[in-house]
Parts: structure tokens; sequence; C-alpha cells
């Protein structure tokens, strides 16, 4: 003890001759440096510009030197006090902080922070223009009503009203509005389903009244060309249509006259089978326009029916036997056939001679939507319980969308996004794999069935204070999936012909 004493006597005498200053010079930098830091943005984003800033903590020692560390695969550092560093990619990074002081002594602190990915673009799909002649209706439109689009770009349209003279109408798309091409009540009758477009460019329509069971007015004026009448009313059904103008459709039943008809384009009955129940539902014609395929609704069964003259294809009529009204059927590109009732969805094949159920699962009340089919096969179907993604293998559901869904066929985009409409008054748009990505609002009350121009453009009525309202839908890069059956009727034209 009495050494070190001596030892440390001519280090105090030093001190007290050189003076304080150098006195506190020594003694501060003999203390740890420390510090903490902090970055701005607090939540970044992957290719965002970050401020990263220190500063040095209470009783630290001077600090002459910065060090950044930013975790980065290229090992990315800076000797600044507050540099700028943008990640390129996101994830979670270490980032490390060493400060020294003038004798070398350092410190450092660390974080770890995480860059998100940067979040989607919002979905380019906004409303251009909506379109009404305000006049009032008593219900929503039936049927899964969906605009049609002729070759000249017309859109036409059904205004429903419940037991009343209904209207078709014409619209002409200016581009940021539209204007009314014209509006007929030729039919003078309910229309409670959608029309179609026949390959002469006129139009087609079933209609709730005996004596005007099928109908075809020019798409020029609207004017009546000529009527179908059957001894029953049509509801619910819209006409099916080959290319070379028959026309093919089912009836409700009343008395015997219930069944199922074609007619060419000139007006004259090719063929009929009555009496043997009710048809509500769209039918389908296959690829080849050999077959056309009708769903009995009083039983829950599939009618194959030759075109050329309405025998029956299969020995018997193929289903579960149960279900009520579907609102339109659709075809795989292998012939299998899927139909929708009030307890299942349906998919049935064509064995030639026979046909037989592929699979069936139950479903809260899809009878008023109809399958389409998504670019990569899966299957989309509205009900009650939501929206339904099927595998087309076995019906096994992938995933389901919580929405209400009465009389809206969904329909499907070329990058694989469903549109469908609610009975909330919004129409849907989602992800293939289920995520909303917009939601629309339109009306009040239904939003009927989708359809997506080549363009991508989607016209759809919805109903808002008991009016019909037809709206257009503006999408960037789109255009109908490229699947066999991609929306309502499988084209713009809502023929049913399968391609």
């Amino acid at each position: 003890m009495r050494n070190l004493k001596i030892l440390l006597l001519p280090l105090l005498l030093a001190v007290f001759f050189f003076g304080c200053d150098s006195e506190d010079d020594e003694i501060v930098d003999a203390q740890a440096p420390s510090a903490d830091f902090n970055l701005s943005p607090i939540a970044p984003i992957e290719g965002e510009e970050i401020l990263f800033y220190a500063d040095p903590e209470e009783n630290s020692g001077s600090i002459v030197k910065w060090y950044w560390e930013f975790g980065d695969a290229e090992g990315s550092t800076s000797d600044k006090r507050n540099p700028y560093f943008t990640y390129q990619t996101a994830g979670t990074y270490k980032v490390v902080l060493k400060v020294l002081n003038s004798t070398g002594i350092s410190m450092e602190s660390s974080r770890r922070i995480t860059v998100s990915p940067p979040p989607p673009d919002e979905f380019p799909a906004k409303i251009t223009w909506e379109f009404t002649t305000n006049t009032v209706v008593g219900n929503i439109n039936d049927g899964s009503s969906a605009p049609v689009i002729g070759d000249d770009g017309t859109i036409y349209y059904t205004e429903s009203r419940a037991g009343e003279e209904s209207k078709i109408v014409a619209v002409t798309d200016q581009g940021e509005s539209a204007e009314l091409k014209w509006a007929s009540t030729a039919v003078g009758a309910e229309l409670p389903n959608a029309p179609s477009i026949g390959p002469d460019g006129n139009i087609y329509i079933n209609a709730w009244h005996d004596d005007f069971a099928i109908n075809k007015l020019n798409a020029a004026d609207g004017a009546l060309i000529w009527s179908g009448a059957i001894g029953t009313d049509v509801s619910n059904n819209t006409p099916a249509i080959d290319s070379q103008g028959n026309v093919y459709h089912g009836s409700r039943a009343q008395g015997t006259n219930g069944g199922v008809y074609s007619w060419t384009s000139d007006g004259e009955k090719r063929w009929e089978i009555t009496g043997v129940g009710a048809f509500y539902a769209a039918p389908v014609i296959s690829a080849d326009e050999s077959t056309v395929y009708f769903l009995n609704t009083n039983d829950g069964q599939i009618w194959a029916i030759n075109t050329e003259d309405g025998s029956q294809k299969w020995e018997a009529p193929v289903g579960p036997g149960a279900g009520i009204h579907g609102t339109s059927l659709s075809m795989d590109a292998d012939g299998t056939v899927y139909y929708t009732t009030n307890t299942q969805v349906v998919a049935i094949s064509d064995e030639g001679a026979t046909g037989a159920i592929k699979w069936q699962i139950d479903v809260d009340d899809a009878a008023n939507s109809g399958v389409v089919i998504g670019p990569a096969g899966d299957l989309y179907v509205g009900s009650k319980g939501g929206l339904l993604s099927l595998n087309p293998a076995d019906g096994s559901v992938n995933w389901t969308y919580d929405a209400e869904i009465v009389e809206s066929v969904p329909a499907v985009d070329v990058n694989g996004n469903v549109y469908v409409g609610s009975t909330d008054g919004f129409l849907y748009i989602l992800n293939p794999v289920g995520g909303q990505i917009k939601a629309l609002e339109l009306g009040d009350n239904v939003v009927n069935s989708p359809t997506i121009s080549e363009d991508g453009t989607v016209f759809v009525e919805a109903s808002n204070n008991s009016v019909i309202k037809l709206f257009k839908i503006s999408v960037d890069d789109s255009g109908p999936a490229d699947s066999p059956w991609p929306m309502k009727g499988q084209n713009v034209k809502n023929t049913g012909l399968a391609q």
C-alpha cells in the first residue's frame, strides 16, 4: 500500500499543475460512450427511404465516431450520425449502432425492425356512370337478371315490374355517361328474367304471360318482331340460342303445358315436350350444339334433349331429385353440367345414352344463383350462406365469403377475380383466394348478375329506392376469364351456348 501511494503522488501533482481543463477531458474520455437510435418512418415499407437518427444517452462519454450496420444481405454500413437507408426487400432486419469515444472505448446498441411489403394498390375498379328511366318497380328483377351487350356496344337490360307491364331498355355507352336508345313495353307483360341476343343481333325475352311466352324484339328500336304462345307463362328462364338462331326455353307448370320448347329465329315452333313439370332454369347447349340440357325444377333432375328433333337423349332424367328452381345451368369443358337448387349444387356428366351424378353438395340455398368457372378451373356459386369456391373434381369447398347472395350469378375476370352482387346493395369483388379487394355500394337492395365485356368493363343492375339502375364499372387491364363459363349465360349475349 505504501508503494502504491508513492507511485500515485507524482500523477496527482501533475494533474494539479497542468490545470483543471485537462483533468476534465481525461475524466470524460474515460467514461464509456452510449447512444440510442430511432427511425422515421417507424413502420417502413419495402423501397421506402428511412432516416436513422441517434442521440447520446444521459451520462454518455463524448462520441467521436458513429458506425451503423443495417443487417441486409449486402452488409450495408454508414459512418454518418443520422444516415438515410432504403431496404429493397421486405423482412425483419437487425440494425446495429456502434459509438466510440476519443480513447477508443466503444459501445453498441441494436434493435430489430420490420420492413413491410408495399400495400396492394387499390383495385382499379370505379363506378363510371349509372343510368335509370326512374320507373318504380314493385319487386326486384327475378331470374338473376344480367345485362346483355350487342356487337355495336349497346347494352340491353330489363326493368321487371311484378305482375305489370315491364320494359326492355337499350342504352348507348357514351364513355363517361349513358344515353337512352329506347325503352320498350312492346311485350306488354312482366319480364322476370334476363334477355339474350341471337346471331342476327335481335333480342329474345321470355314473359309471364300465356300469349307472350317467348318474344323477339328488334334491337334497333325495341319493336316486337314476333311472340310465341304456349298456353302457360314463363318465369326465371333466359332463352338459350344456338349459332343458327334456334331458341330453347322452359316454362313453369300450369295444367299440361309445363315443359320445354324450341323455336326458329322466325318464330316457328320446332318441337315441344309438355306435361312433364316445371322448367324454371335457363338451359345450356352443348359445344357441338347437338344437345340442350334443361333442369326440371319439380324434381331437381336434368333432361338431355336432342336439339334437332326434341327427342330425349338419355333413357331417363338424372339428378338427386331434390330442390326447387335454379336460375341457370352452366357447362365445363368436359361437358359436365352444373346447376343449383335451394338445397344443393350438383354436377352431372353426360355418359352418352345416360347421365350420371358426378357429385352433389349441400348448400344454404343457391337456387337463385348459378355456377361459373374461373381461369384456373375453380367453380364459384352464390348462396344465402355466401359466395362459395368449389373444387370441380368433387365439389369440395375451397373457401366461403360471407355475404347473402340472391338473384346474382357471379362473373370471373381474366385475372381470376370474382364479381358478385349481394342483397345489401353491394357489388363485391374478391381475389381468387376469397379476399375482398373492392366493395362498391350500388343501392339498398339486391344487386343482380354482373356482365364482363371484352375490355373488362362490368355492367350490372341494382335496385335502389324501388328503382332499377344500370351501372358501368370501369376496370383496368381486365376482361372475362378465359374459361368455359365465366359469367351467366356464358357470354355477353347470354346465349347459353357452351364453348
